[in-house]
């Protein structure tokens, strides 16, 4: 068996979302939800071992700092070749793990893809090498459209995979991004996607909201979280190299709530100017031809005429056509609940379909 690090294998991983790495102790990081690593192997045995952080749960009141807390570990999917569903999910519930990924009686060779099915600040993950009886080769990478997921829970799939059991509330065993509506969607559009979302976050700042961090101040970087966290400066992100043909946003379902708990008296009427500045901050970003979707489901509408008049305004001062609007339609009660409320998957497919069916209508309306 010989041991890989991942300087060794630079050249050989590809990554898909915003991943970083760590240079002391030589990590990859890929902490977003549905982040991915990727790599062709040739042989009979591989080994991967990770680093893992948790986050933890209070089992009480938001902000009952006395309430009994539990941690939250990560969970990974593996896929082999374009299989469409993983061979095998497992959760690494300790700071460093090694797991046997691939093994066969006689040499193969097959691409594998490290997905991480669990949300960032929840959970964290990251590579530290591989040990294999084997040899890793080129990856082919297809040249595809992109399209980049900014939200929150909904977004992350926090509880779609429980049914009907509303008092329940997160455990990372129940969340699956792979199964969340927009990696369902892109793989509905033959596109590559990356997902931006943490449970509980608003796209703007509200003061005395429980999230210490709104979108619009992480959007910018590479993963503010978990770069804080390690005590790294943080990295903006290169959006040149990650270029996206489309940004879907579905924010706003907790800034609502945001606005109700916060300590200043005018949120509501300050919040579509707020918008509209997260929306000139995502187009500055990502340049003039991107697509903006800004939707809002499934879970409450309450700000969706809030949004309309921020993308108005947007659009009034800017001049810019490429912002569209979507409000999702609603859960319906024979689809079942998830976890505290949240879309079971059989909404998260219907939610896909939604807006793979608005996106396919863009396509023919530029190429016509």
């Amino acid at each position: 068996m010989k041991r890989y690090s991942v300087t060794d294998l630079q050249d050989n991983l590809v990554t898909y979302g915003r991943t970083f790495r760590e240079p002391k102790e030589d990590i990859l990081f890929f902490n977003w939800s549905s982040s991915t690593v990727e790599f062709t192997f040739s042989g009979t045995n591989l080994n991967v071992s990770f680093r893992a952080d948790c986050g933890f749960e209070f089992e009480g009141l938001p902000g009952d700092l006395n309430a009994p807390k539990r941690a939250t570990w990560p969970w990974v999917g593996v896929f082999l070749d374009d299989m469409p569903t993983p061979i095998r999910k497992f959760q690494i519930s300790s700071p460093d793990e090694t797991w046997l990924i691939f093994q066969s009686a006689e040499p193969e060779t097959h691409r594998i893809r490290l997905t991480k099915l669990t949300e960032n600040n929840k959970t964290f993950l990251g590579i530290t090498g591989f040990t294999a009886e084997g040899h890793f080769l080129p990856t082919a990478v297809p040249s595809r459209k992109r399209i980049e997921f900014v939200g929150d829970s909904i977004t992350c799939g926090y509880g779609n995979l429980v049914k009907d059991d509303t008092s329940r509330h997160f455990y990372s065993c129940d969340e699956d991004a792979w199964v969340a509506y927009g990696p369902i969607a892109a793989r509905k559009l033959n596109m590559e996607f990356s997902l931006v979302s943490i449970s509980g976050i608003t796209a703007v700042k509200h003061p005395g909201w429980m999230i210490p961090f709104s979108m619009d101040e992480l959007y910018s970087y590479t993963d503010k979280v978990c770069m804080d966290r390690l005590g790294m400066e943080s990295e903006k992100w290169d959006f040149r190299n990650h270029k996206n043909d489309y940004v879907v946003v579905n924010l706003g379902t907790n800034d609502c709530f945001g606005i109700a708990f916060s300590q200043r008296s005018d949120e509501l009427q300050r919040f579509p100017g707020e918008y509209a500045a997260f929306l000139r901050q995502i187009r500055e970003a990502n340049g003039p031809d991107t697509r903006i979707i800004c939707a809002l489901g499934t879970m409450n509408y309450f700000l969706y005429t809030d949004i309309l008049e921020a993308v108005r305004q947007y659009r009034e001062e800017t001049g810019d056509r490429n912002v569209y609007t979507l409000r999702m339609k609603p859960i319906l009660p024979f689809d079942g609940l998830g976890a505290d409320g949240h879309p079971y998957v059989a909404t998260h497919r219907k939610m896909a379909e939604e807006l793979a069916s608005m996106i396919r209508s863009l396509e023919q309306e530029a190429n016509a």
